[in-house]
């Protein structure tokens, strides 16, 4: 066994990131903007790592208060993971406030200017959090060539799964504490507990379904809900679970 085996284990993990883009530099309008999308799920947020994304700032970015930024975050009990997206000149002044860079994804193409304005304006004081995975791809739609992957063991509190480009089928149980993804849709013949996140990589097709629903978090597509603060009536019973809208939608399964 070498020294590297008998002390340390590196590897990659599809892990779950909050990425906080901005279109504003002003730092009273950031907070109160992000404690208003924080109380929508506390429980979701704490402790939570989180991504600035600058990329639309540009210039003005050079303005922003980043050790104000990092203060809030972390007054909010995020967890602060770096800044992507800055401009050119933004990088030593964000080293000095504690900030790590994180290299700046591809973008999809640019949209028109003035749809981009609209969208800006109806933004709540011009900033938006949404959930992304740690590689740094943007959640988009995606065309995924599904196959299925099958788990006949229960899911253990601590556990991930991630069924990539995948269906995922649990036909055990899945317990509180535990995390099951896949970019397809999720398939759980016993107990529904811990997180649960289907569509990852943008897929609003998919679709969650369950013998008895108890998550703790229910995700896809990017879209969230805390079991505990929705107003279903299915919670311990067979449960399907799709995206309408961007909203999501519980159903007895018939």
């Amino acid at each position: 066994m070498t020294l590297t085996q008998s002390v340390l284990e590196l590897k990659g993990e599809m892990l779950m990131l909050n990425v906080l883009r901005l279109y504003d530099i002003n730092i009273e309008n950031i907070e109160s903007a992000l404690q208003l999308k924080r109380d929508e799920a506390p429980m979701f947020f704490i402790q939570s790592p989180i991504v600035i994304d600058c990329s639309n700032l540009g210039e003005q970015g050079k303005l922003l208060d980043l050790r104000a930024l990092r203060r809030i975050l972390v007054k909010m009990d995020f967890v602060p993971v770096g800044l992507r997206g800055i401009a050119d000149g933004m990088r030593a002044a964000a080293l000095a406030a504690g900030w790590n860079i994180l290299r700046t994804p591809a973008r999809p193409p640019s949209k028109d200017k003035k749809v981009l304005a609209k969208e800006k304006k109806s933004s709540i004081a011009k900033s938006d959090i949404e959930s992304e995975k740690v590689a740094d791809n943007p959640v988009e739609p995606v065309t995924i060539q599904k196959s299925n992957m099958t788990i006949e063991r229960p899911i253990r509190s601590g556990q991930q799964v991630y069924a990539e480009n995948a269906d995922l089928i649990v036909l055990s149980q899945t317990s509180a504490g535990s995390e099951i993804m896949a970019d397809g849709s999720i398939h759980v013949y016993g107990p529904l507990r811990g997180r649960v996140l289907a569509g990852v990589k943008g897929d609003t097709t998919a679709r969650i379904f369950c013998r008895s629903l108890e998550a703790e978090l229910i995700v896809i597509a990017g879209c969230y809900q805390l079991l505990d603060e929705s107003d279903t009536n299915l919670q311990g019973k067979p449960a399907m679970i799709y995206l309408d809208q961007d909203k999501l939608i519980i159903e007895p399964l018939i």
